[in-house]
């Protein structure tokens, strides 16, 4: 996160600000968007982790964290289209590409667009357990 905010704050202090230097702008942005999106994942997940240790698997703040969790994969993917189309990647993009190095993929953004899916599903999923639960604790 340092160097990110470090890499924006000494592109614009430079006194030329061509068209590649906000294009440098906008790189850096968007990579200190999705860097700070995947920090806030993995510290969503050790709260999670948190919270089932102390308090038990089934209550609602990890239903907002999951959902935190999948916002968050969404940005990334956002990011990833963002630059995808503001430095004309679409012209030498390739789903896959097998070649001497091995498998070459142009799809991280379906990576975190499925994985937005399934937390915000799985978010869903352990709502309706939280529910459940409760409305048994209350018959009891």
């Amino acid at each position: 996160v340092i160097t990110c905010i470090s890499l924006i704050l000494s592109t614009l202090a430079s006194s030329d600000i061509g068209d590649s230097n906000r294009r440098h702008i906008v790189n850096c942005i968007l990579v200190f968007i999705g860097t700070s999106s995947l920090i806030f994942i993995l510290y969503s997940l050790r709260k999670i982790l948190r919270s089932v240790i102390k308090e038990g698997p089934f209550n609602m703040s990890i239903v907002k964290k999951l959902k935190n969790v999948a916002i968050s994969c969404f940005l990334i993917t956002a990011c990833y289209i963002v630059n995808f189309f503001y430095n004309s990647q679409f012209n030498s993009f390739s789903l896959i590409d097998v070649g001497p190095t091995g498998v070459q993929t142009d799809a991280e953004f379906l990576i975190f667009l499925f994985a937005g899916c399934f937390v915000l599903l799985l978010s869903q999923i352990y709502k309706q357990a939280v529910e459940l639960k409760e409305e048994n604790d209350f018959t009891v």
